[in-house]
């Protein structure tokens, strides 16, 4: 394998070449590194943050800790864990005091998602959501909002800092791109292609069959038939809500599979987890997605945004009024939709 970022990619990495220096710039001499993800990691995520160990491990980083505040519920996320030995730490367990740097990875400060405290000081941020950081920023940043995924970026850390990708790494890498950038059907730039197919060539394809096909337990099932029964389209836009799940990894992924549904161009998928309404937004073709979560979240008082056609949100619940405010939530929905006055139509 080649570990030299010219020959396999054949990329200029000049850009790439003043992070990295910046970035380490803002990174070393320490020897303790906290590196978060947000609450509840995707594919993505996980990647991302594993290729940010592995060059500060490269850089002679004695200690750095992978963490996020929430838990992995999604099979194929906990499968990705558990064969690529990914090793985290729950926040609740960690001390941030004890870590002279702290790295954030997919996220960026303030969003709502990461659980960190806001006085809290970050020295870098490396991500790929529309997020644009103020000029007088304090902390390291490099954000690629053309970018399919951050794990892209991190692939292009790793070849410019001439760190080797070992079998294991690549497979994460590769299944980040992948699941982020739909299997290359949305929001996809060069990087994100090339090194895709980089990746392809030195990934361990037995692992990855593993990853996406894992053992899943009857709650999934469960959630399954409760968003058939519940799923609804006005129109070319389908709904479902899931009521109260065990994680809020299943409402990303009901999102993703009854988007596949036939003549639905918008899909959301809501449910209740822990006082919150989480919701997902899946567009086919309308590059609105983010903007209709951030929508959303702002006229509800919650947190929402992402990408042009895969982005989520939250909206904090009172459990004493819950039903009522669910219902200012789908009429929020409808609204934001412009399906206020198109009659629902039952998928069963």
């Amino acid at each position: 394998m080649s570990d030299s970022i010219e020959n396999p990619i054949s990329l200029s990495s000049d850009d790439f070449d003043e992070k990295l220096s910046s970035f380490r710039s803002s990174i070393l001499p320490a020897s303790s590194v906290l590196i978060l993800t947000h609450d509840y990691p995707d594919p993505d995520c996980l990647a991302s943050a594993f290729g940010i160990s592995t060059l500060l491990t490269f850089w002679g980083i004695k200690s750095s800790v992978i963490s996020f505040g929430g838990f992995v519920g999604r099979a194929e996320n906990r499968a990705m864990i558990r064969f690529l030995n990914i090793r985290t730490v729950p926040f609740v367990l960690t001390e941030v005091n004890d870590f002279e740097r702290i790295i954030l990875v997919d996220s960026f400060p303030g969003k709502g998602n990461v659980s960190l405290a806001k006085e809290t000081p970050i020295h870098a941020v490396i991500d790929h959501h529309p997020n644009d950081p103020s000029p007088d920023c304090p902390f390291f940043y490099d954000i690629r909002k053309n970018y399919g995924a951050t794990s892209t970026i991190i692939t292009r850390y790793l070849l410019s800092a001439h760190c080797p990708i070992s079998p294991k790494l690549a497979t994460a890498l590769f299944y980040g791109i992948k699941t982020d950038t739909g299997e290359m059907r949305r929001e996809v730039s060069t990087d994100d292609l090339r090194c895709y197919k980089y990746l392809f060539d030195i990934m361990d394809h037995h692992l990855l069959s593993r990853i996406e096909n894992p053992d899943r337990d009857i709650e999934f099932f469960r959630v399954l038939h409760k968003a058939t029964e519940s799923a609804v389209s006005f129109d070319t836009v389908g709904y479902t809500h899931l009521g109260t799940v065990s994680t809020p990894d299943y409402i990303a992924e009901m999102a993703d599979l009854f988007h596949s549904l036939e003549q639905i161009e918008w899909m959301i998928c809501s449910g209740i987890f822990k006082n919150q309404i989480f919701y997902s937004i899946r567009s086919k073709n309308l590059d609105l997605a983010g903007v209709n979560a951030e929508r959303i979240a702002t006229l509800l008082g919650g947190s929402g945004g992402g990408h042009a056609r895969v982005a989520a949100g939250r909206v904090p619940i009172d459990p004493n009024t819950s039903n009522k405010i669910l219902e200012k939530f789908e009429s929020t929905v409808k609204t934001v939709f412009g399906i206020t006055n198109i009659n629902e139509e039952k998928l069963l």
